[in-house]
């Protein structure tokens, strides 16, 4: 944390200098001579990133967000409580096309922090009643800026504004790695490491991509009966992808058209894939596809099992 004074080198120089040799009542008193002003300061560390990134759990549940965090800039500790107050600043959201603001009724906080006496920080709490009201396909933004402060202290200009960037989040959201294989007529391979991020689109229900296909806008809906793990597979909305068949016992004999897939596993934990969630290891395994070609009815087949990181 620095401490907000100003003092010139030349000013050093010379408060050394008349230190040494002005050694009377007067000096002392600060009657003359050149004296160091302490200047009290509070601000918001996390300003100079511009935002905060603070994800919910997708329940009905309350939770807190106990951010941002205010800290007084001064020398020594205070034998008093600072208190500060706080204002929304919806601007801050309204700059940013991608965030929507978050409703009034969504939260409750008193704007208010105090730092207590011998402390140097605290943090604003916000509380989300219902986050299970809140859409999970939004970033929601809550503009923020420090009005006032007590105790003589004053707003640092530069770094009193704040973002807080909120996104709603089930337990299957995350980062993930999947392994596997994409089975297809004329371009067969293996899916191997690749990185997924799974994003939360509902309580029990995740985006993800489809196979290696997230170039080509194909992705999927992962919905987890929380009591068993068996998984729904549906196309993701706004993606390119048709309707998807599950193929929970093995890999499909038959095409859509009733043709022969020919189709046999080739790696080793084909057998796993079974469309089930598993929480021990926080794993999908998958094994479902679509109709494509020229006819919409030759399968293509992804068999994977995706981990969280």
């Amino acid at each position: 944390m620095k401490n907000i004074f100003k003092l010139s080198f030349f000013g050093v120089a010379m408060t050394v200098a008349f230190s040494s040799c002005l050694k009377d009542k007067g000096f002392d008193n600060g009657d003359y001579g050149i004296q160091v002003i302490e200047k009290k300061g509070v601000s918001l560390p996390q300003a100079i990133g511009g935002s905060i990134d603070y994800g919910l759990l997708f329940t009905d549940a309350p939770q807190v967000i106990a951010s941002p965090i205010v800290a007084l800039e001064t020398i020594g500790a205070q034998s008093s409580d600072v208190t500060v107050q706080f204002a929304l600043k919806p601007d801050l959201v309204s700059a940013d096309p991608d965030l929507t603001l978050l409703p009034a009724s969504a939260y409750t906080t008193n704007f208010t922090a105090t730092i207590k006496a011998g402390q140097l920080l605290d943090t604003l709490e916000i509380t989300i009643p219902r986050a299970s009201d809140l859409d999970a396909n939004l970033t929601y933004g809550l503009g923020l800026e420090l009005v006032s402060a007590s105790n003589g202290f004053t707003i640092a200009s530069n770094m009193k504004e704040v973002l807080i960037r909120i996104t709603i989040k089930n337990i299957y959201d995350g980062e993930y790695t999947s392994n596997g294989y994409f089975y297809h007529p004329t371009a067969p391979r293996a899916i191997t490491n690749r990185p997924k991020t799974l994003f939360t689109t509902g309580p029990n229900s995740v985006e993800v991509e489809l196979g290696d296909l997230g170039g080509l806008n194909y992705f999927a809906i992962f919905t987890v009966d929380p009591t068993s793990g068996v998984l729904s597979i549906t196309p993701a909305p706004g993606s390119a992808t048709p309707a998807l068949p599950l193929f929970t016992s093995g890999l499909p004999a038959q095409n859509l058209d009733g043709t022969p897939t020919s189709y046999a596993a080739a790696w080793p934990n084909a057998a796993q894939c079974n469309n089930v969630y598993d929480p021990a290891t926080k794993e999908f395994r998958v094994r479902y596809g679509y109709g494509g070609g020229g006819s919409g009815q030759i399968l293509r087949v992804t068999e994977e099992i995706i981990k969280l990181n």
